[in-house]
């Protein structure tokens, strides 16, 4: 079974994605694969929309940033190398919040856009001109995340961009109990 996977943590988006950074942030938020990622490590800034102390913050595994992607702790990267580290881009990350500099979170770039959904099952309208779809009812497949003969732990579904995590890695973040994310059954 596959699930979605929501970032629950609050604050909601208190970082902002510099605009130092060379790498486009839309481009991270959607989930493009970029090319020059080597070395690269991505700059992002205080919203200034949070009252959550530095402390309170640095305890999340799990941060929304504006104008950007999602930040993970050194302890979801961990599980991430461990268990689907193909299925992803990594970057490191520097922020300053509330004043203090931290480079202890990974940008986290899923990458691999798949068709997740049973749209036989789902209830959505499609664009005429564009294709898009439009979502009143989800219903993700039941086999694997694979193409190809791959198979995936995490991607991003190709019909409307949200991450889908495998059964597997669900239970795995569960019971390392990473913190600030959930799972909706689709």
């Amino acid at each position: 079974m596959n699930y979605f996977l929501e970032v629950k943590s609050k604050p909601n988006l208190p970082l902002k994605y510099s605009l130092e950074n060379q790498i486009n942030g839309s481009h991270l938020a959607v989930g493009n694969f970029i090319r020059e990622a080597e070395g690269i490590k991505l700059v992002y800034e205080d919203a200034e929309n949070s009252k959550v102390a530095y402390e309170s913050l640095i305890t999340l595994d799990v941060l929304t940033t504006v104008g950007g992607g999602i930040l993970i702790s050194e302890r979801f990267k961990k599980l991430i190398n461990a268990h689907c580290k193909t299925d992803v881009q990594l970057f490191e990350t520097a922020f300053t919040y509330q004043g203090q500099k931290n480079t202890s979170y990974f940008e986290l770039n899923v990458f691999n856009k798949i068709d997740c959904y049973d749209l036989d099952l789902s209830v959505y309208s499609k664009h005429p001109v564009d294709g898009s779809y439009k979502f009143s009812k989800t219903v993700l497949k039941k086999e694997p995340l694979e193409e190809y003969g791959y198979q995936y732990h995490i991607v991003r579904s190709a019909e409307n961009n949200k991450i889908v995590v495998s059964g597997q890695l669900k239970k795995t973040l569960e019971d390392d109990k990473i913190n600030s994310i959930g799972f909706k059954k689709g």
